[in-house]
């Protein structure tokens, strides 16, 4: 519908040129470092349900006056939302800019059995994989379980991976994961 209405407003040139020519590519921008197809710049929002970063495969979903909301592809509500008839046609291709040096915010979810000292060890292993901490919630759970909820700053889905791997190997650990959702 988007591409429709800035078609429709464009002069038609007597140049036509392939989408995924050199000279369209190169005239293409990223906005918060993502290439929206067909369209040269317009609002970018990261959807909170999946929280994307590069790295990860994403879809763009056309929002009425907020822009494009920008969703990892295996994002349940972007699954959802693709295979609605009302909605399919708002779902348009985006990619991440390799040149973007921009950081993200993304979740992720912890599972530990709780003890002393717990938080800390978690912290001292984002500090020394130089991983910003923007959020941190924790909820100890009757069973003596400790669910957590941290929201990271990373430049990359490598990061992401990466910090996972150094938390799972935290005494007491039991499963970290993306938020999905």
């Amino acid at each position: 519908a988007l591409k429709q209405q800035t078609a429709e407003k464009l002069p038609q040139s007597p140049l036509r040129f392939r989408p995924d020519s050199e000279a369209v590519i190169q005239n293409r921008h990223a906005v918060n470092g993502v290439i929206v197809e067909d369209i040269d710049s317009c609002m970018i929002k990261f959807a909170k349900c999946c929280t994307p970063v590069p790295g990860d495969p994403i879809v763009g979903f056309i929002t009425k006056g907020f822009g494009v909301s920008i969703h990892r592809a295996d994002c349940p509500n972007a699954v959802a939302g693709m295979e609605n008839p009302q909605e399919k046609d708002r779902w348009i291709k985006v990619s991440w800019d390799p040149d973007s040096l921009n950081t993200y915010k993304t979740s992720l979810d912890l599972i530990a059995k709780d003890r002393p000292g717990l938080a800390m060890d978690i912290t001292t292993v984002m500090a020394s994989s130089k991983i910003n901490i923007l959020g941190m919630n924790v909820n100890v759970l009757p069973d003596g379980y400790a669910k957590m909820n941290l929201v990271v700053e990373v430049r990359a889905q490598s990061e992401v991976t990466t910090i996972m791997n150094k938390l799972n190997q935290v005494r007491g650990v039991y499963q970290v994961s993306r938020v999905s959702g």
